[in-house]
């Protein structure tokens, strides 16, 4: 069934493009000057008002429209993102993030045009959503300032409402020793390798007796410079997640205990920095619900989801807790259960198939954003629920 607004279709060429060309052209987070560009193009050329920099980000835009009455309306926005993954290009999709941002907004702007009510709507691009956490450093820089609600899509191996997400902080966990030739005088080295090799293995037999939605992971990044020298610096980064900031806790904590103990039982020394954190996803059942509603009225049934079920972070978390928003996820694989971040994910973002579900995904939004500002119960129910919601 045709489920876009009249005069949607003639666009979906060019969304089309602009998602292919992001995907075929990968940047890494905050270096997305390309895909920034693309995307701002388009909504400028479609009568968005498009504010550069937002939040202090050189790839981070806003792009937003109003109906003529709506000046004083809340504003409601989208998310895209478009940042790639080193070694790996587009294996999380995220050039279909976008494409589904542009639909849900484009579609809004149609409908809301259509039925004269006041509304703003904002397509908001958030930089370096994978690993420096550009949604943050955007909300630090004010760019999610007088934004009301706000959605996103994700592609997925299947469609659901938002599962919830984990909250990650990550950390550089560094040892010190002492360099010495490595066959003439090796009694005279402290070995950094062994420290680092030592915590791995610790983490490696930690990790079997956590919880079930915890995770710690991570890789060795320096492991010396040369097989003849015993390291005096080695490096490792490690990514550590639970559902949320009390629970997190214990967990670095343990982090830093394992890296003493593999410090000490070296005779290294030890520093574990925490260089960025996501907050867990903040749940907002009336917003998953109106997903679950739009697709059953187009004949799917999704399952439902009550925030519990995810493992993974995203900086969106962050954005949650600021105002009501939903993280959903669109199928793209044709039931095979690809995982995000593999080769084959990849190649699937870059399917006529998938840009189809996202232009499903994104028109799906845009019916929830027009039930936002057409009925007032609604509205009232996703914000009430945000305010009973435990940030």
């Amino acid at each position: 069934m045709n489920t876009f607004p009249d005069g949607f279709e003639k666009l979906i060429p060019s969304i089309h493009k602009v998602s292919d060309f992001i995907h075929d052209h990968p940047e890494l987070g905050l270096e997305e000057y390309l895909a920034s560009a693309k995307l701002k193009e388009l909504l400028r050329s479609n009568g968005f008002t498009v504010e550069e920099n937002a939040g202090g980000l050189a790839t981070a835009f806003k792009a937003c429209w109003q109906t003529p009455n709506g000046a004083d309306a809340p504003c409601f926005a989208f998310m895209g993102e478009f940042d790639a993954l080193p070694g790996l290009g587009h294996a999380c999709g995220h050039n279909l993030i976008s494409a589904a941002a542009l639909a849900a907004v484009f579609c809004a702007k149609i409908e809301l045009e259509k039925r004269g009510v006041p509304a703003r709507i904002c397509f908001i691009g958030t930089p370096a959503e994978e690993i420096k956490g550009g949604k943050v450093a955007m909300i630090e820089g004010g760019a999610f300032n007088g934004i009301a609600a706000s959605l996103i899509a994700h592609p997925f191996h299947k469609t659901i409402p938002d599962p919830g997400c984990l909250s990650v902080s990550r950390c550089t966990v560094s040892f010190h020793g002492r360099a010495s030739h490595a066959a003439i005088a090796p009694e005279k080295g402290i070995n950094a390798l062994d420290a680092v090799a030592e915590f791995c293995c610790d983490i490696r037999e930690w990790r079997k007796h956590i919880g079930e939605r915890e995770r710690v992971h991570g890789i060795i990044t320096r492991g010396g410079d040369a097989p003849n020298i015993i390291p005096d610096y080695t490096e490792a980064f490690y990514y550590v997640r639970a559902p949320g900031e009390k629970t997190i806790l214990p967990l670095k904590k343990h982090l830093e205990a394992l890296a003493d103990k593999a410090a000490e039982s070296t005779g290294c020394t030890a520093e574990v920095k925490w260089i960025s954190a996501y907050k867990g996803m903040t749940f907002n059942e009336p917003l998953n619900d109106a997903f679950i509603r739009v697709w059953r009225e187009r004949g799917v049934e999704i399952p439902r989801t009550n925030g519990t079920e995810g493992k993974g972070s995203t900086d969106a978390g962050d954005v949650s807790c600021l105002m009501p928003c939903a993280h959903y996820y669109f199928g793209i694989t044709g039931g095979k259960n690809y995982a995000p971040h593999t080769i084959e994910f990849r190649d699937a973002a870059r399917t006529s198939e998938a840009f189809g579900q996202a232009m499903a995904a994104g028109s799906a939004m845009s019916e929830i954003c027009i039930r936002y500002f057409t009925e007032p119960d609604f509205r009232k129910a996703v914000h009430e629920a945000f305010d009973r919601a435990e940030k």
